[in-house]
């Protein structure tokens, strides 16, 4: 259940990215869509490349959103795109152009909001829109440590942006989600096997 990233963009309307994964990336040109899991979770895959095809208010994917949302009956929601809107890595930053997503998502409760892009690992607390702890906010997972490369330039700013629990750079390595019926657990492994984050949430 892929997302576009933006180097996926450098072809024209990402065609190598929607002819690789077909139907399963969502609807050409968009890539978009979402699908149940199990009896409890709602998963929300997102288009962040926002030059390229709209975030904001007004753009079809943000009303795409709303009515999926609107239309959800399962209590955990989860979505996952790429350009995440909180970094404390030093190259690329943050992304206020996804704001939209986080708070259309917030509004219907989600719990977590999985990205990439920066070659790092970094956990938030849950938060607000506003970046603002809460104990019903929406967690952030920032994961882009399977990439390319993890060297020095893909490093941490200091002071990390507030509510960052958890930072590793220069490995790479993989996040795992496990998704239950009440609410989920995460761990981060490197490539070595070594586990090095890990830790549960309920649903609120």
């Amino acid at each position: 259940h892929p997302v576009v990233g933006n180097h996926k963009c450098q072809s024209p309307d990402a065609s190598g990215y929607f002819d690789y994964f077909g139907a399963v990336a969502g609807t050409r040109g968009r890539g978009w869509y979402s699908f149940d899991l199990g009896a409890r979770w709602h998963l929300v895959a997102l288009n962040s490349n926002c030059d390229e095809v709209g975030c904001g208010d007004g753009s079809p994917q943000l009303d795409w959103l709303r009515s999926d949302l609107r239309a959800n009956t399962r209590p955990c929601v989860m979505a996952y795109w790429h350009h995440p809107r909180w970094s404390s890595g030093g190259n690329p930053r943050q992304d206020r152009r996804v704001e939209p997503f986080v708070r259309v998502l917030a509004h219907h409760g989600a719990e977590v909001a999985l990205t990439g892009h920066v070659h790092n690992y970094e956990r938030f607390a849950p938060q607000r829109p506003d970046g603002s702890a809460a104990v019903d906010g929406m967690r952030q997972f920032v994961v882009g440590t399977g990439g390319r490369s993890v060297g020095p330039d893909h490093g941490f700013r200091e002071p990390p942006l507030r509510h960052s629990q958890r930072r590793i750079a220069g490995v790479f390595g993989l996040a795992r989600l496990v998704l239950t019926d009440t609410g989920y657990w995460w761990s981060f492994v490197d490539e070595t096997g070594r586990v090095r984050d890990s830790g549960s949430a309920r649903c609120h």
